[in-house]
């Protein structure tokens, strides 16, 4: 079976097979407004090329997001690309953001900063023309891996680059594993076991929730408020058959969507972490594994 009719029969089987995701969410985590932002790392398709299979999935996403009216943001891997500047176009007209997060996905810990940037030069270049001729001029960086620098130095150039040249870092309160449950579904999808991938989606739905449980808990910790968080997600299949689900999800949580440029204007993301080494951390993980002598006081609810 050729990927575009895999797609096609397994969607059939969803449908009939479908239930409700059950809510985890107590009455009381309402009890204030809740923001949160949505991210797609490894655009345009991660790990699918065939170019109707990666648009299917492009436009499942598109339309999860459009229907509970998320906009949201890519993070394109040039190398990526492999031709498919359409689906960058698409993302770019269904209103969402685009980013650069290199060309090649490379990992600031296992090579020089000065070829790290290079990887930056070279990933905004495939995305430059998209940017200019969907007249967005906000440029937004986000690191592979979450890898900021394992040694103050390369931290040091590299966000003295990103500044220099007008960059945004797109940080992350909330990081997930969805990246590990793609590969379960990829070998469900495979098989063409839509049972299998019910389950998963539930189990998946259960992740994404428990993270941001962890998330609020933890900014609560540090911050002593809530806080608009960003959301880590990848664009590939999983959320490209979850997506609608998991916003449903959300939503029942208490969670209005935002864009990039309100949860980024959260005073959390422009705090100085002065943590330095191999962890992929997220802004909130970032900020407990600082000097806390130079952080500030919790700003209360």
């Amino acid at each position: 079976m050729n990927g575009r009719l895999r797609v096609i029969a397994l969607t059939a089987a969803l449908v009939l097979l479908a239930v409700e995701f059950q809510t985890t969410c107590a009455p009381d985590d309402m009890a204030y407004p809740k923001q949160i932002c949505l991210t797609f790392d490894d655009l345009p398709v991660v790990r699918v090329h065939d170019p109707l299979e990666r648009q299917t999935i492009t436009d499942d996403i598109l339309f999860a997001l459009e229907e509970h009216g998320v906009r949201a943001a890519g993070f394109v891997v040039g190398d990526n690309i492999e031709g498919d500047t359409d689906i960058l176009y698409s993302w770019r007209a269904s209103g969402h953001l685009l980013g650069n997060h290199t060309y090649a996905h490379s990992d600031l810990n296992e090579l020089p900063a000065k070829f790290f940037l290079e990887d930056i030069r070279k990933g905004f270049k495939t995305i430059e023309t998209i940017l200019d001729e969907t007249s967005q001029e906000a440029i937004y960086f986000r690191y592979p891996c979450l890898h900021y620098g394992n040694t103050s130095a390369a931290k040091e150039v590299v966000a003295r680059y990103l500044s220099d040249k007008g960059y945004t870092v797109a940080h992350v309160s909330i990081d997930t594993d969805d990246f590990a449950y793609n590969l379960k579904f990829e070998a469900l999808y495979k098989a063409a076991d839509s049972i299998g991938i019910i389950r998963l989606g539930n189990e998946y739905s259960d992740h994404i929730m428990e993270r941001i449980k962890a998330a609020e808990k933890l900014a609560d910790d540090l911050i002593g408020r809530p806080i608009k968080h960003i959301l880590l997600l990848h664009a590939n299949r999983l959320n490209a058959a979850f997506l609608d689900d998991l916003l449903t999800e959300i939503t029942a949580c208490g969670y209005r969507f935002v864009s990039l440029n309100e949860a980024l204007s959260d005073p959390v993301y422009s705090i100085k972490d002065t943590y330095i080494g191999p962890k992929g951390l997220s802004i909130l993980e970032r900020i407990a594994n600082s000097d806390p002598d130079l952080l500030p006081a919790a700003e209360g609810h």
